[in-house]
């Protein structure tokens, strides 16, 4: 079982027992049983407070202890303003465990593949502070570029792909790298000291999806049909999402925070004829000119 499988399985555990949670004798009792755990030994309380350290830190998924009937117990702790990375674990955690203990529910669940096959070896990477070594071939190349000492320092998903945040060499910015144009993956001997500067939100502190930019950010004004407003409210195209008043009825208007970027284009132009960019007047002349070029072609086959 690797590492990531044994973070799953810990937090799946707490997450079944509630918010009464287990005392480590009941976690240990629940390892014990478990035969995927055999090949790792016995449940051992320092692993599983590193295991717990380890999980706050990769995935800010924190275990709490508290004081039940003079009983240490842990759980997990209510953070309901959980990133959306976070509780995509958690949501991941209740469907594997609904899927293997039933086979017969198995058939009745769907869910989207995403590109993380290489995502334990990465996580593995991150704990240990690893260099890393791959291939890594953009779309719009015709060969890969071979990274040899690569210092991964963090993962960020968008979009169910997931992206590879790093450095390659001293000089040069942070790299942001998807993970299905990734081959030949390993974890190097050789270790580095991750950046002391580097901070994540800072790094994508006004960004739509992975383009961080060099722009300023700006307040972008959509104006939406009130129907496809429901799943904007339910879920925000991005977390500076406020919502004013509109000035027409059965619209909704929502402010924005952001970078203009080629992400946010394609998110707005995904929407349709259900949303009005209001201003920038820079953004919203590129989305006019981008539905002129639209129109443009199927008028061409209509000729």
């Amino acid at each position: 079982m690797n590492v990531l499988k044994k973070y799953t399985w810990l937090v799946g555990t707490l997450m079944r027992a509630g918010e009464k949670g287990l005392t480590l004798e009941q976690i240990g009792d629940r390892w014990n049983a478990t035969e995927d755990l055999h090949e790792h030994g016995a449940f051992a309380r320092r692993s599983f407070h590193r295991h717990r350290s380890e999980i706050m830190d990769l995935f800010g998924i924190e275990i709490e202890c508290y004081v039940d009937g003079g009983q240490y117990r842990y759980r997990l702790a209510d953070d309901g303003g959980r990133e959306y990375f976070h509780q995509w674990m958690m949501d991941s955690i209740a469907v594997n465990h609904v899927v293997a203990d039933s086979r017969e529910a198995a058939q009745y669940i769907s869910v989207e593949p995403t590109n993380d096959t290489a995502l334990p070896i990465i996580l593995e990477a991150l704990k240990e502070c690893r260099k890393v070594e791959f291939d890594y071939k953009p779309y719009w190349a015709d060969t890969a570029t071979h990274y040899f000492d690569f210092q991964p320092h963090a993962i960020k998903m968008f979009e169910r792909r997931w992206y590879l945040i790093g450095r390659y060499k001293k000089d040069m910015p942070f790299l942001i790298l998807a993970l299905d144009r990734i081959d030949h993956f390993e974890i190097r001997e050789a270790t580095f000291r991750r950046d002391p500067d580097f901070n994540l939100e800072e790094l994508f502190d006004g960004a739509f999806g992975i383009t961080v930019g060099d722009g300023e950010v700006e307040s972008v004004w959509l104006e939406v049909e009130e129907h496809q407003a429901n799943y904007l409210r339910s879920l925000p195209l991005h977390r500076s999402q406020m919502e004013l008043t509109s000035r027409h009825e059965g619209f909704a208007l929502f402010a924005l925070r952001v970078r203009l970027s080629y992400d946010l284009r394609q998110r707005i132009l995904s929407l349709g004829s259900t949303v009005e960019v209001l201003k920038p007047e820079s953004l919203r002349n590129e989305i006019r000119e981008e539905a002129k070029a639209m129109l443009a072609k199927y008028q061409e086959e209509d000729a």
